[in-house]
């Protein structure tokens, strides 16, 4: 398991970017049309900052910590298991991803992302 990116859930978006962008540096390595993003953040084959910008308050903790599995069924099962429950996927905004979201014993949201190369 490979530590892919975090996840920020921000209210400005334009705001935030000026600030990791701008501020600490980190190249945008890929962004999705719109004012929401997503917006990727760092060095092509590093974990990434991905940036997303919302309209209101956060449902849940404001960011995830993802990381790449090979099989997202595999790893949803074993964690499961474990009795860490999914919370809420398997969501595939492509046909190469597909991710599903947990929480780690203190809540944090982890995201599990399979890419079908």
């Amino acid at each position: 398991m490979n530590f892919l990116h975090i996840t920020l859930h921000v209210k400005n978006l334009e705001k935030s970017l000026a600030f990791y962008q701008g501020v600490l540096g980190l190249p945008i390595t890929r962004r999705s049309p719109g004012e929401r993003g997503p917006v990727f953040l760092g060095e092509t084959g590093k974990p990434t900052v991905e940036l997303i910008g919302e309209t209101e308050a956060p449902a849940f903790s404001g960011f995830s910590v993802g990381f790449e599995v090979e099989s997202l069924e595999d790893a949803t099962k074993k964690l499961e298991a474990a009795g860490y429950p999914k919370i809420r996927g398997p969501i595939s905004p492509s046909p190469q991803t597909a991710f599903s979201f947990f929480k780690d014993p203190d809540g944090v949201e982890i995201q599990l992302v399979e890419s079908k190369r």
